[in-house]
């Protein structure tokens, strides 16, 4: 939206049906990660965009009065992950925070459908699959209103302001144990993600050239 509105430029939606997020395989959690504790769950690359110091800060302040809930932290590291080190360094409950480096599609299928919620607390995201696939999975997400995660998550997702710790650490207790937000969280979500498909972009996109060549 950002981009359309300031270049006047066409946008292609990706469409209803859920092909664009694929269902995940059928499995489950190692439960070696956390011991069956519940967690928290966030995937992607470890650099400064993803703000995973401020997860960290984030969770630290929930674990406090949460002696059960655990944070992992998978993707590999990019530029910049040695911030993400220091913060866990410096976090009271860093006992309670699980760094996986690169997961494949298998992993990382069987730790969504394990998450008690999914995190995203980027600074700016052009789009954001990872929580598409989170809510397809039947976790509730949490994440900043960063680019264009507002317009793709909708109210499906509970948003926070970008680098807002206090108010990050608020929506993860949240999602995290209010029953009745959770379940609403799970089937805004599905819904959610059944909005978006390859096939309906691919259509898009067609039309896009179609009228960029009569125009």
């Amino acid at each position: 939206a950002e981009v359309i509105d300031r270049f006047s430029v066409g946008a292609v939606p990706l469409k209803k049906k859920a092909e664009g997020i694929p269902p995940l395989p059928d499995v489950t959690a190692d439960e070696q990660v956390t011991a069956g504790a519940p967690y928290a769950l966030t995937i992607g690359t470890v650099e400064p965009r993803k703000d995973h110091p401020l997860l960290v800060r984030a969770f630290d302040a929930v674990a406090a009065h949460d002696p059960d809930l655990r944070l992992v932290i998978a993707g590999p590291d990019g530029w910049g992950s040695d911030a993400l080190a220091e913060a866990v360094a410096a976090a009271t409950h860093r006992d309670r925070i699980v760094r996986l480096g690169y997961v494949d599609d298998e992993a990382r299928a069987g730790l969504l459908r394990g998450a008690r919620l999914f995190v995203f607390p980027s600074v700016y995201e052009g789009f954001g699959l990872p929580p598409l696939e989170a809510m397809r999975a039947g976790v509730p997400v949490v994440a900043t209103a960063a680019g264009a995660l507002p317009e793709v998550l909708g109210d499906a997702a509970l948003l926070v302001p970008v680098g807002d710790a206090d108010a990050l650490a608020g929506a993860l207790r949240t999602a995290a144990v209010d029953d009745f937000e959770r379940a609403r969280l799970v089937v805004a979500g599905r819904a959610r993600a059944g909005l978006y498909s390859w096939a309906g972009c691919a259509g898009g996109l067609v039309d896009l050239y179609r009228t960029a060549m009569t125009s």
